[in-house]
């Protein structure tokens, strides 16, 4: 939110479309509405860069078009565009480093225990920003009334021959 500033965040292990999906809708949903406006650099899961034109990639659109929401895309090599943004991912760093710093350690025994970490870190960062969040907050549109999916559903057959030779197992990445 680029007038109050409010900021969340979730760990990410991939840059993919399921990541993105699963960010954006988690924010949202803690924001609790809608803005008019999504704006990305031009991460590929959101934009297809092997057009001249670089359009929005199809699972993109449909997140955006669930949401309600219009999506706009920073033009390559113009990170200054999305300047706003750069600068909160800076100071946010910088946030992370001196909480880690303060807590003593940066290894956490769970990955749920991190996120949790993070979460405090935003709610400090964030109490700072309730005055203009309230003022954002009064035009965001209403959340729509589910999440929409951030994995791909695919069908596969497994036959007794492949479930021999370990093709169940690379099927669930084992």
């Amino acid at each position: 939110m680029t007038y109050s500033n409010w900021e969340t965040g979730r760990v990410c292990f991939s840059e993919s479309f399921a990541s993105l999906s699963e960010g954006l809708q988690s924010a949202l949903w803690e924001l609790g509405g809608v803005p008019l406006l999504h704006r990305t650099d031009r991460m590929t899961p959101a934009i297809n860069n092997l057009s001249e034109a670089a359009e929005f990639q199809k699972d993109y659109q449909a997140l955006l078009r669930h949401y309600g929401l219009e999506g706009r895309k920073i033009q390559a090599g113009q990170a200054h565009e999305n300047g706003d943004i750069e600068q909160r991912h800076y100071r946010f760093k910088s946030a992370l480093e001196q909480g880690l710093l303060l807590r003593g350690s940066r290894d956490f025994s769970t990955g749920e225990e991190y996120q949790k970490f993070l979460a405090d870190l935003f709610e400090q960062l964030n109490r700072g920003r309730r005055e203009r969040l309230a003022e954002e907050m009064e035009v965001l549109r209403p959340l729509p009334d589910r999440r929409l999916d951030s994995m791909k559903r695919m069908r596969v057959r497994v036959n007794s021959g492949e479930l021999d030779r370990g093709g169940a197992q690379q099927l669930l990445g084992a």
